[in-house]
């Protein structure tokens, strides 16, 4: 399923109920990459004993990222389980430099300042860099640590603040410029876009999330929806 949001700027911007290999298989143009990747849970893996699987499935979908500014973002927290800790960034980071990618910059988001046993309180935001690139470092972005409690929506947790998203997004493009989030979840990185004038594109799996994001975008969004199959 496809679905377009008219927006009242008249841009079109789609997000697909589909895997993200389906969307980057389309062939689209968009100028910036910006997201936050599944949890092993969310794929039905787990810690350790899947990472071959989880980081392989990574490649995969990062080699197929061809943004025209030639950057990517990655928010991400490593995991911690059976008393080890997963340096998911650092694997992350391996993964862009095989495809040329090099390591822009690095930001720590808290996310809370209350312990976890899983889960760290806070989150590595990697921008990754394929040629030359100069960031406009600009006032928001420039501070190397984020303090933006994360907070669920609707039962939907471990959501990442709108905020993150606009900080990143209004850093690396331009007004006009599209954003792609190849996991829109329910839909953060779409509303950060429509706030600083942005369109997006964006892959959301799960039928269920991709309506909530649906349910949630439009509710802020002047315009109709058209959804065909």
């Amino acid at each position: 399923m496809q679905v377009n949001y008219l927006m009242s700027y008249s841009e079109i911007s789609n997000i697909y109920n589909e895997d993200c290999l389906i969307t980057l298989g389309r062939e689209l143009e968009y100028d910036y990459v910006f997201f936050s990747p599944p949890e092993y849970s969310e794929m039905g893996l787990e810690p350790l004993k899947d990472d071959k699987k989880y980081f392989g499935w990574m490649e995969e979908v990062y080699s197929k990222f061809n943004p025209r500014k030639n950057i990517v973002t990655i928010v991400i927290s490593d995991r911690r389980f059976k008393r080890k800790t997963i340096p998911k960034h650092q694997y992350c980071t391996d993964i862009m430099k095989n495809l040329g990618y090099d390591l822009l910059n690095q930001k720590i988001w808290e996310k809370s300042r209350e312990i976890n046993m899983f889960r760290y309180n806070y989150a590595f935001v990697m921008s990754y860099a394929r040629k030359s690139f100069k960031s406009k470092n600009t006032k928001l972005f420039k501070y190397d640590t984020w303090f933006h409690p994360h907070h669920s929506y609707k039962g939907y947790s471990y959501n990442m603040p709108q905020e993150v998203a606009e900080r990143c997004i209004g850093n690396y493009t331009e007004e006009g410029d599209i954003v792609y989030d190849p996991f829109m979840g329910i839909g953060t990185t779409a509303l950060a876009c429509k706030k600083l004038n942005r369109k997006y594109l964006g892959s959301e799996i799960d039928s269920e999330t991709f309506e909530m994001g649906m349910n949630r975008i439009n509710q802020s969004t002047i315009g109709s929806i058209e959804k065909w199959s």
